[in-house]
């Protein structure tokens, strides 16, 4: 990431997260086994991995949030077989070895009966082998390939998997705009679901290789040559900060046509860097808001309303969690590591995100896919579609 692109964002962000930052990282739990009396009530843990530092940090806040509240919900009411619930916590960076050290981290605290993982390709791809390899039931919260669920070792996906986003996102286009006339921004790797949907004709584009102006300008010209077919559609498939430079940077060149972004895209992120150059474009998300879900799901409305996207999900994928480790002290009389992955692929629930269950292979049962297009600068905007896949 460019030094000068992450400086900008961090000064629009301002000093909040560095001061509460330690506080969040205090530690929340001992070193107690499941079972192990912690005061009068025994406990287990479930742990978080997300980014608390560096420049995807508000994403790992807005999941924090979400796990909190499950946790304190299902603390409120007794918890998981009348076991107390912590959580622990860990920063990953959004960096892939960060994760894995985390991901030994989780594994060496015999209290933890799962983890909560995977907000990043990059970081899905380095925890899950460690984390199924050492028995961990693993909730991938977020849009990811779909090759990375294994429910006969705990690993299973809560939100629509890369590809079923893809091809929604596809479908969600314009009738009116003319599929050899659109643009997927993106590496090889990323945009591959994408042209598995779009005729040959529809272009693929590298990202800008980096994110300084003159560069952002050269990419901008090269991509708008009046030699290639007219431009009126561009899918963006990278980082939140990418895709506000480079939605800035079109649109400031006098480019006038739409904007669509992966489910990565969807972030303050994107409209800090992009402001007002960021309305107007369309965003697929793996969940809705707080706001826009079933708030009907328990009391807390005003807590789940101020859920984003990511932390309605974070919210979901603790509930998930915990109802495994409680179906498994239900069967079992006591929690088990492989107690739970056992449980993880047959939960039910109701969540902000719809009723939740997996198929045979650990994906989410009728997951759907939800269309936020921004507005006055802000993150996520208003829904304007939902599709089930």
């Amino acid at each position: 990431m460019e030094k000068d692109a992450v400086r900008r964002l961090l000064d629009r962000l301002g000093d909040g997260f560095r001061v509460i930052l330690p506080l969040l990282l205090i530690p929340l739990v001992t070193g107690c086994a499941p079972g192990v009396c912690s005061g009068t009530r025994p406990i287990v843990k479930i742990g978080l991995a997300a980014p608390f530092e560096g420049v995807a940090r508000p994403l790992g806040y807005e999941a924090l949030q979400g796990v909190k509240l499950a946790v304190a919900q299902w603390n409120a009411h007794g918890g998981p077989g009348g076991y107390m619930v912590e959580l622990a916590a860990l920063n990953d960076s959004h960096d892939a070895h960060e994760a894995r050290l985390q991901a030994e981290e989780f594994l060496a605290d015999p209290a933890v009966l799962g983890v909560i993982a995977g907000w990043h390709t990059a970081t899905a791809e380095a925890m899950v082998p460690i984390l199924s390899q050492g028995g961990l039931a693993t909730v991938l919260p977020w849009s990811l390939p779909a090759l990375l669920t294994d429910p006969d070792r705990g690993i299973a996906m809560l939100a629509a998997h890369e590809g079923q986003v893809a091809q929604a996102l596809v479908e969600q286009l314009p009738t009116t705009i003319p599929r050899c006339h659109i643009a997927v921004v993106g590496d090889e790797l990323a945009v591959a679901p994408y042209r598995e949907s779009l005729p040959a004709c529809a272009r693929s584009v590298a990202p800008p290789a980096a994110l300084h102006r003159q560069a952002l300008q050269t990419w901008a010209a090269a991509l708008l040559d009046q030699r290639a077919p007219p431009l009126e559609a561009l899918i963006l498939v990278v980082d939140p900060i990418s895709a506000g430079e480079i939605a800035a940077t079109l649109q400031q060149a006098g480019w006038s046509g739409r904007l669509f972004g992966a489910a990565d895209v969807g972030s303050t992120q994107l409209t800090d860097v992009a402001g007002q150059w960021a309305d107007g474009m369309v965003v697929a998300s793996p969940a809705p808001s707080g706001a826009d879900g079933p708030l009907h799901v328990n009391g807390d409305g005003t807590a789940l309303a101020a859920l984003s996207p990511r932390g309605a999900l974070a919210y979901d994928a603790a509930q998930v969690l915990l109802t495994a480790i409680a179906d498994n002290i239900a069967q079992m009389g006591y929690p088990s590591r492989a107690g739970v992955v056992a449980a993880l692929a047959k939960v039910q629930a109701e969540g902000l995100t719809g009723p939740i269950a997996f198929d045979l292979d650990g994906r989410r049962l009728h997951a759907a896919v939800w269309f936020y297009r921004i507005e006055d600068h802000r993150y996520p905007g208003v829904l304007v579609g939902q599709v089930e896949r």
